[in-house]
């Protein structure tokens, strides 16, 4: 795997905060951390983005002469564009 070395400064407080996260959790190192806050974070903005595009495009139905999605449409739907991240995007909706 290809791997891009990045250089990042924190302030001091921050860094001594990682540090006892790393001593806590049992990480191998504070690089290991790292990676894992920043797949986190990438996973959580896709999620987010998902949902907002979920309920945009796919949205409620009441009031409308449309019958509304059912569970199994929803869960297909979330499925589609997030299969990582499904269960929880549902059961945010309330579907789960």
């Amino acid at each position: 795997m290809k791997t891009k070395l990045v250089n990042v400064r924190l302030p001091l407080k921050l860094y001594s905060l990682c540090m006892g996260v790393v001593a806590e959790e049992g990480y191998a190192n504070f690089q290991e951390f790292i990676k894992d806050a920043v797949r986190h974070s990438v996973q959580e903005s896709r999620k987010d983005g998902a949902l907002i595009n979920l309920e945009k495009n796919f949205g409620s139905t009441k009031g409308k002469k449309r019958k509304p999605f059912t569970k199994e449409i929803k869960e297909r739907i979330a499925l589609e564009h997030t299969p990582e991240c499904a269960k929880e995007i549902l059961k945010r909706l309330g579907f789960s």
